[in-house]
């Protein structure tokens, strides 16, 4: 039987690929389990691959969820909107923390005490002390409008040329003088029509953008065309511009802005600010904005406790009774389900964070790997998966396996659970330590 290794010392260490051989593939697990498993005279006589296959899957994510280890993380510096999407491949967090000057983790702790509901616009000249009537209510058609919030940002709009050949190639002119030079490469009206597309794709891109952008100075309005027919170069310019254009003002030839916009190539470049609304709710625009360090007066001690303000904001000498998960300044922060996105508190802006989360195992074919400390444990998982479905198996041999697969369940999670006795010997050595007051 050929050994496990296919590859030297030398090649294994000259690589980039290091640890792989604590792992199977899936596929391989597939393979080795039909081998042993199916077959005449074999537990499984008759089994579809296909059914394998799918219980395998089902197998390796079911085992990810809380035996196998996870070594799923992603770090990003918390931006000003205190928002973080969510992987994914993600199912559920392990933990959340913020990396301090030395590079060191700091738990956050999740907060429940507040939340990004879906939250309704609302006329609040309709509103009276009594409650609110259904007139207070905007509605979008038969559905509930939500708050909005608005905001402003700017939009610079300019004509780019990144897939022509030549970036001068910004007006009609240059277009078709750039063909008739060069024949050879234009030697047939398809080749033409592909380069003209090319160019009027631009000034789609350009138009639509000084038109979402409330640009005085834009190009008219955008018509409904069904797509562009260049059989030539030969034809005037405005033609084709008349003829293939999306655009009401570029169709005008007798327009002086249009002449030199689409003739000359004169793209001129403009910034604007747009305004542009998201979906908000009063609950996340008051977390977002508060300060997130206050700080509580001990007035037995007369110092300064720090704690979350988002949690104890007015703690003064209240220290009976404080929840020691929020006495401190780490931060805190909440999944919004809803929209996959992780908020943050306003302390955390501008700080690394690190997200450590459990994935079902099942992103990409290279990330489908079971470690060989659970591979028995994945076998027991397909065979009692695969006895469980089929009407002519025994319920006894069905108990089995089940049993079988618990076993191997609880001795994968042992193993991987890596528990070392010298190191669990040193933590009880440092409970013996004398702590002095």
């Amino acid at each position: 039987m050929p050994g496990y290794l296919n590859q030297t010392q030398q090649t294994y260490y000259s690589g980039s690929a290091y640890g792989d051989y604590q792992y199977l593939s899936l596929d391989e697990v597939i393979d080795n389990f039909t081998a042993t498993y199916v077959g005449e005279g074999k537990i499984l006589g008759a089994v579809l691959k296909a059914d394998v296959s799918f219980h395998a899957h089902r197998a390796l994510a079911e085992l990810s969820y809380d035996t196998l280890k996870s070594c799923k993380s992603q770090e990003i510096e918390v931006c000003p909107n205190l928002k973080m999407p969510l992987p994914q491949d993600y199912v559920n967090y392990v933990k959340l923390t913020s990396v301090d000057s030395n590079g060191i983790e700091h738990v956050l702790y999740p907060t429940n005490k507040t939340s990004n509901p879906f939250s309704i616009e609302q006329d609040s000249d309709n509103c009276d002390d009594c409650g609110d009537s259904s007139s207070s209510y905007e509605y979008a058609k038969t559905e509930l409008k939500p708050q909005e919030l608005e905001c402003t940002s700017n939009v610079t709009c300019s004509f780019l040329t990144t897939d022509l050949d030549e970036t001068t190639h910004t007006g009609a002119t240059d277009i078709k003088q750039y063909m008739i030079a060069n024949p050879n490469s234009f030697d047939t009206n398809a080749k033409r029509q592909e380069y003209w597309e090319k160019w009027f794709g631009h000034v789609d891109q350009y138009c639509l953008c000084l038109q979402n952008s409330n640009s005085e100075d834009h190009c008219g309005t955008q018509l409904d065309w069904s797509g562009w027919d260049f059989t030539t170069v030969s034809p005037g310019i405005w033609q084709l511009i008349r003829n293939n254009s999306g655009w009401s003002r570029l169709r005008n030839s007798n327009n002086s802005i249009t002449d030199a916009i689409a003739n000359a190539g004169t793209w001129n470049s403009y910034t604007n600010e747009v305004e542009s609304t998201t979906p908000t709710s009063n609950a996340w625009d008051n977390y977002k904005s508060s300060g997130g360090n206050s700080v509580a007066i001990d007035q037995s001690t007369t110092t300064n406790l720090a704690v979350d303000a988002d949690n104890y904001f007015q703690n003064t000498g209240q220290r009976y009774g404080l929840d020691g998960q929020y006495a401190q300044t780490n931060g805190s922060w909440y999944i919004d389900c809803a929209k996959g996105l992780i908020h943050f508190s306003s302390n955390l802006s501008g700080k690394t964070i690190i997200l450590k989360y459990i994935s079902d195992g099942l992103g990409t074919d290279g990330e489908m790997l079971v470690p060989k400390l659970a591979e028995e444990a994945i076998y027991k998982w397909i065979a009692y998966g695969c006895l469980s479905a089929r009407a002519d198996v025994p319920e006894y041999i069905v108990a089995r396996f089940k049993k079988e697969r618990y076993a191997e369940t609880r001795k994968a999670k042992l193993r991987l659970s890596n528990i070392k006795i010298e190191e669990i010997t040193q933590v009880i050595r440092g409970k013996n330590k004398w702590i002095k007051h």
